[in-house]
């Protein structure tokens, strides 16, 4: 079962530009890209300690993930 969350409306708005800048060139693989981004933030809401520190990047206590490589196709 995934978990449930709410996006910000700016999330909605940024992964929207992603789609769009995507979908210029490959409008299959902006909908794969966002079903991947959805489903990341799903699965981080169920479990929400998964991802890593980078106390490199930030002291601020957030974890960081990141969504599997894409083959695009051509574009």
């Amino acid at each position: 079962m995934s978990g449930s969350f709410k996006p910000t409306t700016e999330a909605i708005e940024d992964l929207d530009s992603i789609w769009w800048f995507i979908a210029q060139e490959n409008r299959d693989a902006a909908d794969r890209v966002e079903a991947a981004i959805i489903a990341a933030c799903h699965r981080l809401a169920e479990y929400p300690r998964l991802g890593i520190q980078r106390p490199d990047i930030t002291k601020l206590p957030v974890r960081f993930r990141t969504i599997p490589k894409f083959d695009f196709g051509h574009l």
